[in-house]
């Protein structure tokens, strides 16, 4: 199966995760206010791995199967002890932890993906270089200032006590 899945495979595939996380959100805002936060951070995160993976990141790709596997890590814990009836969420949360599966494997896997990859990132537009370079200095900079808050936050609170 791996032998046809390619670099444009991958890309559809994480746009279609992008697009279910989205879709659960919206319906999680209306029927299931207390899991909306989780499928918005989710949903933020597959689009982190979508644009990384279309402007050609290595970082997104094997942090995207990362993610990837967890997600179906999670799912799979989740409905471990999971006895109650069949509702939207249990399905969305499968199809998520099928797709998730199947993305992993390829960016990891798929050797068409792997000579893709290398073959779209020798030949790609400099203002793909650019937006990459631009990328990884907002991931960073969101990622440091998380950590500060949450240093500032731990201070306040050790403070506190």
């Amino acid at each position: 199966m791996l032998e046809r899945c390619g670099y444009r495979a991958a890309l559809y595939l994480s746009a279609l995760i992008v697009v279910l996380n989205c879709g659960f959100f919206l319906y999680s805002q209306w029927y299931l206010p207390h899991l909306s936060y989780g499928s918005a951070f989710q949903g933020l995160e597959a689009l982190i791995i979508l644009i990384g993976l279309w402007l050609l990141s290595r970082i997104a790709r094997y942090a995207g199967a990362a993610l990837y596997i967890f997600f179906a890590g999670t799912v799979v814990f989740a409905l471990w002890s999971f006895a109650k009836p069949m509702h939207v969420g249990v399905v969305w949360a499968i199809t998520m932890a099928v797709l998730s599966l199947a993305a992993a494997s390829i960016l990891i896997f798929s050797k068409p993906f792997a000579r893709e990859f290398a073959a779209e990132r020798e030949k790609r537009p400099p203002y793909k270089k650019y937006l990459l370079h631009a990328f990884t200095f907002v991931i960073v900079f969101a990622a440091a200032a998380a950590t500060l808050i949450d240093i500032v936050s731990l201070v306040q609170l050790a403070r506190g006590m």
